[in-house]
C-alpha cells in the first residue's frame, strides 16, 4: 500500500512539473522561433552592411591618405620658412656685427653730409621766392 501511494503521488508530482513547464516550453519555442527569423533577416541584410563598412573603410583610409599628403606639404612649407627666418636673422646678426665698425660708421657719416649738401644745393639753385 506504502508502495501504491508513493507511485500515485509520484505520478501527480510528475504530472504538475509538465503541465507546469508547458507554458516555459512554448515561451522557449517562440524565442527560438523569433531568434530564426532574426538570424534569417541578419542574414539577408549582413552582406549589404559588410560592402558599407568596406565602401566606408575604403573612404577613411583615402581621406587618411590625402591628410597626410598635405600634412607632409605643409610640413616641408614651414620648414623652409624655418630655414628663411634662419638665414635673415644671421644676416641681420651679421649687419649689426659690421655696423658697429669704424668704416661703416664713417660711410654712414659721409653719406649723411653728402645728402646734406645736395640739400643746400637745390635749395641753392632753386629760384628764389622773394621778389
Amino acid at each position: 500500500m506504502f508502495l501504491e501511494v508513493s507511485v500515485v503521488i509520484l505520478s501527480v508530482v510528475f504530472l504538475l512539473m509538465v503541465v507546469l513547464s508547458v507554458p516555459f516550453l512554448l515561451q522557449i519555442w517562440r524565442t527560438a522561433k523569433s531568434m530564426a527569423t532574426t538570424l534569417h533577416m541578419l542574414n539577408e541584410s549582413l552582406p549589404g552592411i559588410l560592402k558599407n563598412l568596406e565602401d566606408i573603410t575604403s573612404n577613411i583610409n583615402r581621406a587618411t591618405q590625402v591628410v597626410n599628403t598635405r600634412i607632409e606639404g605643409l610640413s616641408h612649407m614651414v620648414e623652409r620658412v624655418q630655414n628663411t627666418v634662419g638665414v635673415v636673422l644671421e644676416l641681420e646678426e651679421v649687419v649689426r656685427a659690421h655696423l658697429g665698425h669704424p668704416l661703416v660708421k664713417m660711410l654712414i657719416n659721409i653719406a649723411a653730409v653728402v645728402k646734406g649738401i645736395r640739400v643746400f644745393l637745390d635749395v641753392y639753385r632753386s629760384p628764389s621766392r622773394e621778389k
